[in-house]
């Protein structure tokens, strides 16, 4: 019963609304519109970014809720999560907001999490979200929204570190926590291969 409400239940249809709007709406105008250091036009930026980060949090809480949990919306949540997140850091780095490499670093974790995850269901088992994990994602959204919001990033720290200060403060805890986890899924990944070895 679950399985035939398909898209017409409203935690999809909020899945489908981030996996589609976010990719589309947020790096154009995060491309154009953030270099210009306005700080109102940034608040209005980054709450479209909260919005749509909330959005994640809503559809899962609502189909658990009410019982619309179904095979469609659980293969979209992750795809547009990733979207949200991917879409919103590359337009950061276009936009010159964020260092490239930190592009690389934070969206590479995720695509060697996706390995991890499908080399895990090859072998009949999963690797469910740890709480570093969410806590990770907690602060990315946390440091993604402060990037977005802070109209003097390009003026270095010289007179704006309580701007710059903070970004580069959530920026290194961010990094340090999808390494971390990254690690720590990692090591749970080769436990579960090590012990259905030996069985």
């Amino acid at each position: 019963m679950q399985d035939r409400q398909g898209l017409f239940n409203i935690p999809t249809l909020l899945t489908l609304f981030r996996l589609i709007l976010s990719p589309l709406v947020l790096p154009i105008l995060l491309v154009y519109f953030l270099p210009l250091n306005v700080f109102w036009i940034n608040a209005a930026l980054a709450l479209l970014f909260v919005i749509f980060s909330f959005t994640d949090f809503l559809d899962g809480y609502l189909a658990r809720k009410f019982r619309q949990e179904t095979a469609l919306g659980r293969a979209l949540d992750p795809i547009a999560d990733k979207f949200l997140v991917y879409s919103v850091l590359i337009a950061l780095q276009a936009a010159h907001k964020i260092y490239f490499y930190w592009v690389v670093l934070l969206i590479g974790r995720e695509i060697f999490m996706m390995g991890l995850r499908q080399l895990a269901l090859e072998h009949n088992f999963s690797i469910p979200v740890s709480y570093w994990g969410k806590v990770k994602t907690a602060f990315q959204m946390m440091t993604i929204t402060i990037i977005i919001l802070n109209p003097v990033q390009q003026l270095g720290f010289s007179g704006a570190f309580r701007w710059n200060g903070t970004e580069a403060i959530f920026l290194a805890i961010t990094i340090f926590l999808s390494l971390f986890s990254a690690y720590q899924y990692n090591k749970q990944c080769i436990a579960e291969f090590n012990k259905r070895h030996r069985s």
